[in-house]
């Protein structure tokens, strides 16, 4: 288990320069003659999602940071709605900026690294899991991977 773990770590190692590389490449496809979108709709849409991806991502990390310092799984601040915050920020804010560089293939490129932290998340899960045991069950019941849960009243 210990190797597949190292293995894993290495693969999400590389992907993750892969993955901005791609991005940034994709710039270079687009026909549109300035750098960023010229509607200026996508463009506050965009700004609007990266500055909430690159908010939460700190408010998460600063979260994060005091759980480890304490031990502690993290279920504060935006952990109390998702265990995986970080990873929820990396998508609102990647999906900003494909709007305000607006070019097709950077959606094709996300979706195609979305799968690929997904199964990130889930290995991490387990890693949570071997070191938290059923405190991690009960906290995985309570909120959701990526997005909240949404849970009905009987």
């Amino acid at each position: 288990m210990k190797d597949e773990q190292k293995a894993m770590r290495v693969l999400y190692t590389i992907l993750r320069p892969a993955f901005a590389i791609c991005l940034f490449l994709s710039q270079f496809d687009s026909s549109r003659t300035s750098f960023f979108t010229a509607n200026p709709y996508l463009l506050s849409v965009g700004v609007i999602l990266f500055v909430a991806g690159v908010s939460l991502s700190i408010g998460a990390s600063i979260y994060l940071k005091k759980a480890i310092d304490a031990n502690e799984i993290a279920v504060s601040g935006p952990f109390r709605y998702v265990r995986h915050p970080i990873y929820a920020s990396m998508y609102v804010l990647s999906v900003g900026l494909g709007f305000i560089f607006f070019a097709w293939i950077w959606f094709l490129v996300m979706a195609a690294f979305i799968s690929l932290w997904y199964l990130e998340c889930r290995n991490e899960e387990k890693e949570m899991v071997e070191l938290y045991g059923p405190r991690y069950i009960d906290y995985q019941k309570r909120t959701g991977m990526l997005f909240p849960k949404v849970t009905t009243q009987a």
